[in-house]
């Protein structure tokens, strides 16, 4: 595996992908509320992973 991140990425991705259709689908507002919450969060661990993960790339990408 060249850049275990980058699957990390694509899951967190597909993941909140699926929690926005999730809120989507929902008529309760309060299931609605804890949706927005975990999407929060994983949107939070996404740009904290990925943001990294893509920055290494792009600067060992130079290097070479």
């Amino acid at each position: 595996m060249k850049n275990p991140n980058l699957e990390i990425c694509s899951l967190l991705e597909a993941r909140m992908n699926e929690t926005i259709q999730e809120i989507n689908k929902t008529d309760s507002i309060f299931d609605a509320d804890k949706l927005h919450s975990e999407l929060r969060i994983l949107d939070w661990i996404f740009y904290q992973i990925c943001v990294n993960a893509q920055n290494s790339a792009s600067s060992n990408e130079r290097i070479f």
